[in-house]
This record gives C-alpha cells, structure tokens and sequence, in this order.
C-alpha cells in the first residue's frame, strides 16, 4: 500500500491526468490515472503540481518592514541600505521573529518551499541572527531555510563586522555572502 497518491495533476511538462505514487518520502510512480491503494489520496482536481518554488536571494531580517522608520523616497539600492541603518537600533528579536514567520506562511501559501536568505551581521548585537535562527527552528518541518551571514555595511568597512561575522558561523548561519561595492 502506497503512503500517499496524488491523482489528476496537470504537471509541468504538460501531462494532465497524472497519477503520483508516493512510498516513503520518494516518488515511485508517475502514470495516467494510475489506481492502487494508499493511506492517503488526494484529487489534484486538474491543478499543477510541480516541485516547490526556491527564492535563491532573500533578506528575511528586512522582510514586511515598508515604512519603517520611513518610506524609501529615491527607492534606490543606496537609500535602502540607509534606511536598514536608521531601523537596526530600533529592531526587537520578537518583531523580527513576527515578520519572519508571517513571510513564511505566504511563501508556503504559495508553494515556495525553500529560501535562501541574508541575515545582517554588522549589529553587535546579532539580533536578526538570533531571530532568524529561532525562525529557522520553527519553519524547519516544512521550509528549507537557509542563513547567509551578509556583513551589509562591509566586512571590512564596518568595525566589528569580522568578528560578528565569525560569532554568527558559530551561532548556526549556514554559509557567508558579501556586497562587493562596500
């Protein structure tokens, strides 16, 4: 008996009235309107099913923050990077947290289930750090999240930003990414 069955799926490569068979966590079969017995069946009723959506560059620590502490007038890159500057002192694990898993459920919603994303590490403090590794705990039984240590004021023009970058590898951050122009 399979674990799962997934029936009348239209499938990116233009199939329609697919059957997916699923036995432990692995697809075993996919054929038309296959019939076998399962714990679980679900009717796709005509709608796609594809692999889940990867967002490959995110900043998970700024994310639902439009207006705080105020709007970007120019919307350039540059005033962005400011106006993140003038909200860092402003910033609380928990609303980090908040805005975080918010983000996460529509993501899922809208079938994005693995993000990579940058995590500021020029804050002493390593707050978004902090938050953002509680987030990642949360998300995991369903979200890939992957935390770039992402020295946004430059690694070697911010002072600190070296050695908060190592204290976030130390923490949990998964890999190190860097702006080229600062």
């Amino acid at each position: 008996m399979l674990d799962l069955l997934i029936t009348n799926a239209a499938l990116p490569d233009g199939r329609t009235n697919a059957s997916v068979a699923v036995q432990d966590g692995l697809i075993v079969d996919v054929a038309p309107s296959l019939k076998a017995d399962a714990h679980q069946t679900l009717d796709a009723q005509g709608q796609l099913l594809s692999p889940p959506f990867v967002d490959a560059h995110f900043h998970m620590d700024a994310t639902l923050s439009y207006g705080l502490p105020r709007v970007n007038q120019s919307g350039t890159l540059l005033e962005g990077i400011a106006l993140w500057g003038e909200l860092k002192p402003l910033l609380t694990q928990e609303a980090l947290v908040e805005r975080a898993l918010k983000y996460c459920d529509w993501a899922v919603a809208k079938g994005l289930l693995a993000i990579r994303t940058h995590v500021d590490v020029c804050d002493a403090r390593l707050l978004a750090v902090d938050a953002l590794l509680e987030v990642k705990k949360r998300v995991a039984p369903y979200i890939d999240l992957q935390l770039v240590a992402f020295p946004q004021d430059g690694l070697l023009r911010a002072p600190g930003a070296l050695e908060n970058l190592k204290r976030a590898l130390d923490k949990g951050v998964d890999v190190v990414g860097g702006i080229p122009h600062l």
